[in-house]
């Protein structure tokens, strides 16, 4: 896993890192030397010009550094300062100097490189960029067929918030050092990092906030004499009559917890829905709720005890709608089963800004709103801060679906950024809510949470490089989303 950090722990961290003994030269050396190393063979290959812009403090000196790396491997590169020049170290000036390197100002570039290095502004940026940065920045978003990479963050990207100072360069590749700045994962940092790729560079860090990826899988294999009563029964409660789709996300999601691993998986819907769902099902057996004249599930002891007496887990809330038992329906489960309960969609609407009872419940919880439903839940920004401080609250995980995901047990953080924007549509949270279930039966509830975010980004990142992106559906994730032993 890799750490996440805010700009004042990294900075606390590289002032470690040189009253340990380490120079400030030597981490700018291993800087330089990440960015040379892995654009070297692409820019030697296609003898291609490169042109590395660089500002007058530490991430320029980084820039200047990376050039006289990238010139001594014998690549086509050339350097332009934004600023006075003047300002710029003069030892690492003096270093491009014997390497051959041309230092050029920015006004001087005439748009013909092809490989663009952004090294202007680093996560010290605090105010808005303007003047000739600005027009330089917005002249290098517009330029056409050139690979842009930033060295440790995108110039004009605050690297807490997210937020865009005035202007920010677009990378295709951020290389960034030591950790994940947390800004890069959240608001315009999605759109403006590309991929992301950290480099270590010397600096020992730490954080209770990391990216869980492929290589933090726990293993996971049933063993020989399992059967499917081992292996989990799984219960999917969801359904309405005013939504016609609604029992079919029930059914997605009871599909996609057969996928990973279930033993068997029940989708419990309305019973107006009968005559249609017993034709349409597939894999999932079903339960027919006792339902109102409208089509919402009722609150009945009897059907919610069959449930509970054999359940591994529980998934409740997808196409609910506004149910008016359940609230109650919840409150029964939580405080009757002692295994856990997962709640989503209508099940969040239900109870929101109303969830006391949570704490008292018998069954390990797990929380999967997406910003909309955490707000209306919470009555609080989607934040890291507010998703760790509700999970604490409620002694439960939370899963805070976004295109950065948060999943806290209210001490840790996983921030799961697998996916892609094609995910953005109905349908991919039930499914979510379906894998996070079946997992919960073999895995711990906070790493079938992390397992399951992260499978199905990953569905979708190959899904959507067979096709074309809005052709994504909640199944292709399923089909896609193969777990690497």
């Amino acid at each position: 896993m890799k750490n996440v950090l805010a700009v004042a722990q990294v900075r606390a961290a590289e002032q470690s890192a040189m009253s340990g003994g380490l120079s400030e030269t030597f981490l700018r050396f291993n800087a330089s030397l990440a960015v040379a190393d892995f654009l070297v063979g692409k820019i030697k290959s296609d003898n291609a010009k490169t042109a590395v812009f660089c500002g007058t403090g530490g991430n320029g000196c980084d820039g200047l550094m990376a050039a006289c790396r990238l010139r001594s491997q014998g690549c086509n590169v050339t350097v332009y300062i934004v600023g006075d020049r003047a300002k710029t170290d003069k030892a690492t000036l003096a270093f491009a100097d014997n390497a051959g390197i041309a230092v050029r100002a920015a006004s001087e570039y005439d748009g013909d490189a092809e490989v663009i290095i952004d090294a202007l502004f680093g996560i010290g940026l605090n105010r808005a960029i303007q003047g000739e940065a600005a027009e330089l920045i917005k002249r290098l978003n517009a330029q056409k067929d050139v690979f842009r990479l930033a060295v440790d963050i995108p110039s004009g990207l605050n690297a807490d918030t997210g937020e865009i100072m005035g202007v920010c360069f677009c990378a295709d590749v951020t290389l960034t050092f030591s950790c994940y700045k947390i800004g890069m994962l959240f608001s315009a940092g999605k759109d403006v990092c590309g991929k992301i790729i950290v480099k270590e560079i010397g600096v020992k860090t730490s954080s209770n906030i990391r990216v869980y990826e492929d290589d933090d899988f726990p293993k996971y294999s049933k063993n020989k004499s399992a059967h499917k009563g081992t292996s989990g029964r799984i219960y999917i409660i969801g359904g309405s009559g005013s939504m016609v789709g609604a029992p079919m996300m029930a059914a997605a999601a009871a599909h996609a917890a057969y996928l990973n691993g279930a033993g068997t998986v029940t989708a419990c819907v309305p019973s107006i829905h009968r005559s249609a769902m017993s034709s349409r099902a597939t894999m999932a057996m079903m339960k027919y709720m006792p339902d109102t004249p409208d089509g919402f599930i009722r609150f009945d002891k009897k059907s919610l005890d069959e449930i509970i007496c054999s359940a591994a887990a529980i998934d409740i809330g997808v196409g609910m709608g506004a149910n008016p038992e359940l609230k109650r329906i919840v409150e029964y489960l939580c405080a009757n089963f002692d295994k856990t309960i997962i709640i989503d969609a209508d099940a969040l609407n239900a109870i929101k800004l109303d969830y006391a009872f949570l704490k008292s419940s018998k069954a390990t919880l797990i929380l999967t709103p997406h910003v909309g439903e955490f707000t209306r839940l919470t009555d609080k920004p989607a934040t890291v801060e507010n998703a760790m401080s509700l999970a604490k609250e409620l002694g439960c995980i939370v899963v805070l679906k976004s295109a950065t995901t948060i999943i806290t047990d209210g001490n840790e953080v996983r921030l799961n950024v697998s996916g892609t924007p094609a995910m953005a549509k109905g349908g991919m949270g039930d499914v979510l809510g379906g894998c996070i279930t079946a997992l919960s039966c073999a895995f711990t509830p906070f790493d079938a949470a992390c397992i399951a975010c992260y499978r199905n980004g990953m569905g979708a990142e190959r899904a959507v490089s067979s096709y074309a992106e809005m052709m994504l559906t909640a199944d292709d994730v399923l089909r896609f989303a193969d777990y690497k032993e």
